[in-house]
C-alpha cells in the first residue's frame, strides 16, 4: 500500500529508515534496534500504531476459516487503478488486511466478503 510520506509523523518515518537499515544489515528489526540501543517498546508501539492506520499488516498465525468446506468469495485484483489517487473505498478487517477500491465495491460482493469469515 503507498502511503504519502506527508501521512506519517516523524516517529513512523523514523520506524521505515530503521526497518530499511535493518534489512540491509540482515537482521531482524528487534535485535537492530536492541543492538543500536533503541527502546524495543517504542518500535512496537510505533508499529502498533501503523497497524491502527491501516500502513501495515497486522503479523498473525493463520487461523482456519470455519464454514462450509468449498465457499470461496471471488476475487478480481487489478494493479495500477488506484495508484494515481486516492481510493474511493478502503476496507481494514480486524486480521490486518486493507483493501483499496477506486469505486465503491458492489453491495452483494462485499456481503459474500464479510460474511466470507463469519463461524457458521
Amino acid at each position: 500500500m503507498d502511503t504519502k510520506h506527508e501521512d506519517l509523523t516523524a516517529g513512523e518515518q523514523r520506524y521505515f529508515e530503521h526497518v530499511r537499515a535493518a534489512e540491509k544489515q540482515g537482521i531482524s528489526l528487534a535485535q537492530y534496534y536492541r543492538a543500536t540501543g533503541l527502546s524495543v517498546y517504542t518500535l512496537y508501539n510505533v508499529r502498533r500504531g501503523l497497524i491502527r492506520k491501516g500502513v501495515l499488516a497486522r503479523r498473525c498465525a493463520a487461523r482456519p476459516v470455519r464454514g462450509k468446506a468449498g465457499e470461496f468469495v471471488a476475487v478480481r485484483v487489478a494493479t495500477g487503478s488506484t495508484a494515481t489517487r486516492d481510493p474511493m473505498c478502503r476496507l481494514r478487517h480486524p486480521s490486518g488486511w486493507v483493501m483499496e477500491c477506486g469505486s465503491l465495491p458492489d453491495a452483494q460482493w462485499l456481503s459474500a466478503l464479510i460474511s466470507a469469515g463469519e463461524v457458521a
